[in-house]
């Protein structure tokens, strides 16, 4: 409501601005003002009633909810913003409508090679209804394939395919009619000496990326094209390339009901409509990555391990003869770092000033330093902002690894679990990892470097390593890796039917 005071990051988020993890670092940064002073964190203010800018240019109240259908044509990227893509989605939308929307974003993606239906808005709880994966809303494709798919081919598909993702299938699949067929070439174009293509509808509710072309590619019959359809009940119909039209209310409800809600229950729905989140603590080589992975794979969510953060800036740090001692100078250079997704849903890449530097966050002298670095207290206060909006902008549930996620950087986490493993066996895994023998001094060392590890860790000023408050124990000696991810998937699975 206008003039009713909120914190100053709501503020900048409900305008649009950003998350509100984002607007905490533009707070920060001194870039936000109140009636001309420099805003502070947490600063409350009355939207409507004082002038609150960013970088100098006012902003105004929540722009109205916009949902819009999109075709998206081939060699065009699926982003807000691509600096080696040529066009994204966003290029295509009006210029007035994005006024008029503020921050607008896709709702799922499609790859660049492939084409149709895509949804975009600006309303982030309808988006995560429409994007959890437990809502199961049904997108259906049209794929061309050079032959035809043989009786195994297509039992394959339907029954199930092995990705890394896990168990992929799809709902149905069938013959495209000659009808469809005509329709959807006068819509969509038939390139200059295109070969002739067997067509296929496909519907799917996982939503993985590249499934379709993954799967396909998987039973020997690649797909030479692939345009999506429908999502729920909006479909593409005439919706001509590169075009853009608002969704009705009935396909935006159908797509997510939002009617016959009082003010109470939007208040709880906004919550159960933010992505799960899962923190996951515990000493080094407890097994955080290898479970939050497994787990993150099979429940189509997103993982990512904070300690590569660290280790991150360790390299850096190593690399240019930053000194640990140095607070201001590690601070300055946490720009510097990238983390990009693995291709499978995996927050696991660092890359620095454009180098992919992932292979090289084991090294020697990244172990000497990282516990070092580690233990900065600006360092930790610098990183905690860019741990909280990659967890805040999951399109799906989020799983954070750490040691100080259910503690500092999530302590409002749905569901907190600590893995606890005996320091023998933390160091016969990470020796296992290492290529060591069993009982070799290498081994010992690695001993010796974790006990030493923990003690500082344990002992460290900022945000020590301690079992959070209401946490989940689950001890993993002895425990096989398929059973241990299980039991965090059990626990997850919990969480979401709680909320």
């Amino acid at each position: 409501m206008t003039g009713e005071p909120v914190r100053i990051q709501k503020a900048l988020a409900d305008a649009a601005v950003s998350s509100r993890r984002a607007a905490e670092v533009l707070v920060e940064a001194g870039r936000v003002t109140v009636n001309g002073e420099r805003a502070t964190l947490g600063q409350r203010v009355r939207v409507g009633i004082d002038v609150i800018a960013v970088d100098g240019r006012t902003i105004g109240e929540r722009p109205r909810a916009v949902h819009l259908a999109l075709h998206k044509p081939a060699g065009v990227t699926s982003t807000v913003a691509d600096r080696h893509a040529e066009r994204t989605v966003m290029d295509l939308v009006p210029a007035a409508t994005t006024r008029r929307a503020g921050r607008l974003y896709p709702v799922g993606r499609l790859d660049r090679d492939s084409e149709g239906l895509i949804l975009l808005t600006n309303d982030g709880e309808w988006a995560q209804r429409v994007s959890h994966p437990s809502h199961g809303i049904e997108r259906e494709y049209a794929l061309g394939v050079a032959t035809a798919l043989d009786a195994e081919q297509a039992r394959l598909l339907t029954s199930g395919v092995a990705l890394e993702e896990g168990p992929a299938r799809v709902r149905s699949m069938r013959l495209q009619t000659d009808t469809e067929t005509r329709r959807l070439l006068a819509l969509v174009g038939t390139p200059h000496r295109s070969p002739r293509l067997h067509w296929y509808r496909v519907v799917l509710t996982q939503g993985w990326k590249r499934q379709v072309r993954r799967m396909l590619a998987t039973v020997g019959a690649p797909v030479v094209r692939l345009v999506r359809v429908r999502i729920g009940p909006v479909r593409l119909v005439d919706l001509a390339p590169g075009e853009v039209r608002e969704l009705s209310a009935a396909e935006r409800d159908g797509l997510a009901p939002r009617q016959g809600r009082s003010r109470a229950d939007d208040a709880v729905m906004e919550d159960r409509a933010r992505p799960l989140q899962v923190a996951i603590d515990g000493p080094g080589s407890s097994g955080k990555s290898s479970i939050g992975a497994g787990a993150a794979r099979e429940l189509g969510y997103r993982f990512f391990d904070t300690g590569i953060l660290y280790r991150g800036l360790a390299w850096i740090a190593a690399d240019r003869d930053v000194p640990a001692s140095d607070p201001a100078a590690l601070v300055e250079l946490i720009p510097r770092l990238e983390i990009a997704d693995d291709g499978k849903g995996l927050l696991s890449r660092v890359v620095v000033d454009g180098q992919d530097v992932t292979e090289r966050l084991h090294d020697a002298a990244v172990d000497q330093i990282v516990s070092a670095v580690a233990r900065v207290p600006e360092v930790r206060e610098a990183l905690l902002p860019v741990q909280r909006e990659i967890a805040d902008e999951a399109p799906a549930g989020v799983i954070l690894a750490g040691r100080d996620i259910g503690t500092v950087v999530l302590p409002d986490a749905d569901l907190k679990l600590w893995l606890e493993v005996s320091l023998e066996e933390r160091a016969r895994r990470r020796s296992k990892q290492r290529g060591h023998p069993a009982g070799s001094a290498d081994e010992r060392r690695v001993l010796d470097e974790l006990r030493r590890r923990d003690g500082i860790d344990s002992s460290r000023e900022a945000a020590p390593l301690v079992m959070p408050d209401g946490a989940v124990r689950i001890r993993t000696d002895g425990m096989a890796l398929p059973e241990a991810i299980e039991r965090v998937v059990h626990h997850i699975r919990l969480a979401e039917r709680a909320r």
